[in-house]
Parts: structure tokens; C-alpha cells; sequence
């Protein structure tokens, strides 16, 4: 009986830690009346920033990327529509997959980008976005007169 009621208490509570991941990974709409967010990846390399974004189910042109001067992010965001037209009438037995608005600001780390050098390309589901670091900081210095 008692190992009845601790694999009980172990479910329970590995239900309630998914849907708390769930909850501050993704917040749903339903829980928040917000849109989806993304997971994201960034990876600092020698020459670049480059951002990998997991968004299946898309197109490349369906996504949209928004570099943030003031706030050095970069702004993801879309739609991924649900198509059930050829389902008929469909009843979920489990739906964790995300559909519609989705958006994510990412915060860039602490280096000197090219932003007019941005590109991004989507391929299996995953959206990378290389980030050119500058080849310099350009320091100007300025000489105070009197006016």
C-alpha cells in the first residue's frame, strides 16, 4: 500500500513540475492572454552572435525579426496557424503544442554588432539568425571649447 501511495505523490508531482515548466517557458494564452514564446539558443562565436530559434511548422517568410537599438534585442515573432480542415471533427486527448500569435525579445549579450549585416535564414524547423560583431569600436574624441 504505501508504495501505491508514494509512486502517487512522485506522478502527482512530476505533473505539477511539467506544468510549471510549461507555464514559464512557454506561457500559453490560455494562462497568461499572452502569445507563445519560442525557445531560443545563443551562441557567441568568434566573428558573430548567432541565435537559433526552435519555430516548426513555418515558413521562413511567415517570421519576423525586429533588431532593438535602445534595448540591444532582437524581437521574433509570428503566427503559426493550426490546420485541421482535413480532421473533420477531432476530439484532443493531449495538445501541447502552441498555435498561433508567438513573440520573443531575446537580449543580445554585451558586444558591438553590425546590424545593417544581420541575416537569417529557417531551415527544419529552426530559425538561426547570424549577428555580425563589429570589427571595431570606432572612439571619437572630443575636444571641449569654450563657446
Amino acid at each position: 500500500m504505501r508504495r501505491k501511495v508514494e509512486d502517487w505523490y512522485w506522478h502527482v508531482g512530476s505533473e505539477l513540475h511539467r506544468m510549471g515548466e510549461e507555464l514559464t517557458r512557454s506561457r500559453p494564452a490560455v494562462a497568461t492572454g499572452r502569445c507563445w514564446e519560442p525557445r531560443v539558443d545563443i551562441m557567441d562565436l568568434e566573428d558573430r552572435l548567432l541565435v537559433r530559434a526552435e519555430i516548426a511548422g513555418m515558413r521562413g517568410e511567415e517570421i519576423g525579426l525586429l533588431y532593438n537599438v535602445e534595448r540591444h534585442s532582437l524581437l521574433i515573432r509570428g503566427v503559426r496557424s493550426e490546420d485541421l480542415s482535413d480532421a473533420g471533427h477531432c476530439q484532443f486527448h493531449q495538445m501541447e503544442i502552441p498555435f498561433g500569435e508567438f513573440e520573443r525579445e531575446v537580449k543580445l549579450p554585451d558586444v558591438v554588432i553590425q546590424p545593417e549585416g544581420i541575416r537569417a535564414r529557417y531551415a527544419n524547423g529552426f530559425l538561426f539568425v547570424a549577428i555580425p560583431k563589429a570589427e571595431h569600436v570606432v572612439v571619437t574624441t572630443v575636444t571641449v571649447r569654450e563657446i
